[in-house]
């Protein structure tokens, strides 16, 4: 009976573990060109307190953007905001010089495939505007994260204000990554730039 049990509870436990799934959060730090380098490197949205944030779920790699001018405020009406999907390995050779955090957060297939449906809607259409005083990519990060139960509830405006710029969503994730000991993987970027600290 013990025998039964322990081998019962070895393969529950092996198919828990199987069923897990993986969410990256990938934080572009800001950044601007560096002394000697200004004829070469172009200045960035935002410099130094820029960057960007996006998700990787399988192959794709997700990001909130303006589809043209950035707007002051959000507007319901002749919104430019959209999420967009790009391969992986497309991301990867363009992104290979640049300064990263990746956060690795472990996820089960109820959260993951809630956080996939969510990615998918707002792929079709954004439920929201890209502003300035608005959701920009690091709020919508934590929007998507939200809705797949993955992080507390905040209001839009408690997202867009408490994350107004990626570096203080990267913080607040890097905290959660400590906690939970989820795996962070770091890139230093190209010398030609000088980059955002911690």
């Amino acid at each position: 009976m013990t025998k039964l049990v322990l081998i019962l509870g070895s393969f529950f436990l092996f198919n828990t573990i199987s069923a897990q799934q993986t969410i990256a959060v990938h934080f572009l730090y800001g950044s601007k060109p560096a002394k000697g380098y200004k004829g070469t490197e172009k200045k960035w949205f935002g410099g130094i307190k820029g960057g960007h944030v996006t998700i990787e779920t399988g192959d794709s790699i997700i990001g909130f953007q303006p589809g043209g001018n950035c707007h002051v405020f959000g507007k319901k009406e002749k919104a430019n905001g959209y999420f967009r999907a790009d391969q992986k390995s497309k991301w990867i050779k363009d992104t290979v010089s640049l300064k990263y955090a990746t956060v690795l957060i472990p996820v089960d297939d109820v959260h993951y495939n809630k956080l996939k449906a969510t990615v998918n809607s707002y792929l079709q259409k954004s439920p929201y505007d890209y502003a300035v005083f608005g959701m920009r990519c690091a709020a919508a990060t934590y929007d998507v994260l939200e809705d797949a139960g993955i992080v507390k509830q905040r209001t839009r405006m408690g997202k867009w204000v408490s994350f107004f710029y990626p570096q203080l969503l990267r913080r607040r994730i890097l905290k959660l990554a400590s906690e939970n000991s989820y795996a962070v993987v770091r890139t230093n970027g190209r010398v030609s730039r000088i980059w955002e600290k911690e």
